[in-house]
């Protein structure tokens, strides 16, 4: 994927029927306010859309670019629109319950596949949409999202009374598992649809899915909701992004250690801090020396983006090796590739192994992927996504951090925060299971 920083959204949302054009009028300003590069709808109940039908409930960006799975009677309906600036469609599965397309960037090099799912509200036919499921795993390559209305719960905690199956909480569970797919935590709710009554009745059965591709190529990901404006069901956004805030806290990186010239380099400085009449002082001013000197090392030794690939592309001397007998200066070139390759790979499996907190796996190139994902995921659950600053909500990181800079400033010296000050943080919360 190309480095350079990238934003997509992919909203979803279960219209319950598209076929009132005042209703489609509040359904395309809907989604036109929210703007998402990919739009997934539910429950159309259409069986044919023309553009002229899709310009009814679609923005402009959107209405030129969609495939859809028709319904069958008055139930069902999927669509799924996309800006044509931004991704063209390369293939599609369409299923009962499912409608899969994969997109290619435009911009980057990018192939997001998004299934679109529409469950059965009848539970007769659950094991039969879970099957299809797991039917879709072998045409999976690349990041994967799952979107849509599941008609299942995870767990009890998921529905507001005591109403619930476990043989089918445990189906769903297990064909998450048996995908290898992670849910992405909802930032601002607890339920997404109700029954509209006057006790009402609360569920969780709007969601979305991602693969560890996924996680590798969006690692700043968050799940939001937006104001049901219309239908029983909650529209949900999904944020993806490619660039991660970036801390100005000291990281000592374990990668270090595996270039021979870091230790030589740096610990002369351990020796260089003047000395002080306090242990403390001394300890304190020896890591602080040590300390700029490894920043100073690893900002003239970062290994370029495109090193293991250009390392990999030389090592191809091997197939040449079988036409002819290699120079002296092709196996030399040989022979440095699979050095310096071993050792970023070595690098890299130790600088995600770090952030992933898991210590138990051994380091090498197949377990990278899994380091990343790991690390990825314990990136959403730690993020604040947003904070509310006296009844404003404030998401950008460059203002979070200067609200909570101000905030605790303002505490310094007293023993309660300054008057007409109210903070809330939203930090997400883990997946159930």
């Amino acid at each position: 994927m190309n480095d350079n920083f990238r934003r997509l959204s992919v909203m979803s949302w279960n219209v319950r029927g598209l076929g009132d054009s005042e209703k489609c009028d509040v359904v395309r300003d809907a989604i036109a306010s929210a703007a998402p590069s990919v739009c997934c709808l539910q429950e159309t109940k259409l069986h044919d859309i023309t553009t002229k039908k899709a310009r009814t409930f679609l923005p402009p960006a959107l209405a030129a670019s969609h495939h859809f799975l028709g319904a069958s009677g008055t139930r069902g309906g999927i669509l799924t629109a996309w800006n044509p600036n931004l991704f063209n469609m390369d293939s599609f599965i369409a299923r009962k319950h499912t409608l899969t397309t994969v997109l290619a960037s435009t911009m980057m090099d990018l192939r997001l596949t998004i299934t679109n799912v529409y469950a059965p509200a009848d539970h007769r036919d659950t094991h039969l949409f879970l099957d299809g499921l797991r039917e879709l795993l072998p045409h999976i390559h690349g990041p994967w999202l799952l979107a849509g209305d599941f008609n299942l719960i995870r767990c009890a905690e998921e529905k507001n009374t005591s109403a619930s199956s476990s043989p089918h909480i445990a189906a769903f569970n297990q064909v998450i598992h048996d995908l290898c797919i992670s849910e992405l935590p909802f930032l601002d709710c607890s339920f997404t649809w109700s029954n509209m009554r006057a006790v009402p009745t609360l569920a969780r059965l709007d969601r979305m899915f991602v693969n560890n591709a996924q996680c590798i190529a969006f690692p700043q990901t968050s799940l939001s909701s937006l104001v049901r404006q219309t239908s029983d069901h909650t529209p949900i956004i999904v944020h993806m992004s490619t660039q991660i805030p970036k801390s100005t806290l000291f990281r000592f990186e374990n990668a270090w250690l595996h270039n021979n010239l870091f230790l030589p380099t740096v610990l002369p400085a351990w020796h260089e801090a003047p000395a002080t009449h306090d242990a403390a002082g001394n300890l304190a001013g020896c890591l602080k020396y040590t300390r700029a000197a490894a920043k100073v090392w690893a900002r003239h030794n970062r290994a370029p983006p495109t090193l293991i690939p250009n390392c990999k592309f030389l090592v191809l001397f091997d197939t040449l090796e079988e036409d002819r007998v290699l120079s002296v200066l092709e196996r030399q070139v040989r022979s440095m590739c699979h050095e310096r390759l071993c050792l970023a790979i070595k690098e890299r499996a130790a600088v995600w192994g770090q952030r992933g907190k898991r210590r138990a796996v051994r380091e090498g190139d197949s377990n990278t992927a899994f380091f990343h994902a790991h690390a990825t995921q314990r990136l959403r659950r730690n993020a604040i996504r947003g904070i509310e600053v006296n009844g404003l909500m404030i998401t950008s990181h460059q203002h979070i951090v200067a609200a909570l800079t101000t905030y605790y400033k303002s505490m310094l010296g007293t023993t309660s925060p300054g008057p007409g000050t109210s903070m809330l943080m939203h930090a997400q919360e883990p997946p159930p299971g």
